[in-house]
């Protein structure tokens, strides 16, 4: 993937800077970032996007989704089918739920 972006002048990722997010790096990552930068032949910035880019897409794949076994599927499936009748420890956990989980598309 990194090696698809095409660079904009003095190797910069395509499209207009519109935040700016500042971080600081332990010396020896720092060193890694600017070696790693420099073997693919563009700019510190250029480089640190591009990384952060893919990890950022795969992060929010994996938390898209749930994998689960087939008997977890199974599970499921029947719990679909058949519910439990609510309890008062349901219901509470229901009441928490909301305040607390957001749920995404």
């Amino acid at each position: 993937m990194m090696g698809n972006m095409a660079a904009g002048k003095r190797g910069r990722p395509p499209g207009a800077a519109t935040k700016r997010i500042n971080t600081r790096f332990p010396a020896g990552l720092a060193e890694k970032i600017e070696y790693a930068a420099a073997v693919r032949g563009v700019a510190v910035s250029a480089f640190i996007h591009e990384a952060v880019a893919a990890r950022a897409d795969q992060v929010i794949e994996a938390e898209s989704r749930w994998l689960l076994t087939r008997e977890e599927a199974a599970n499921l499936v029947a719990m679909i089918d058949h519910p439990p009748k609510p309890n008062k420890r349901m219901l509470d956990a229901a009441k928490l739920a909301a305040r607390h989980v957001v749920i995404r598309d």
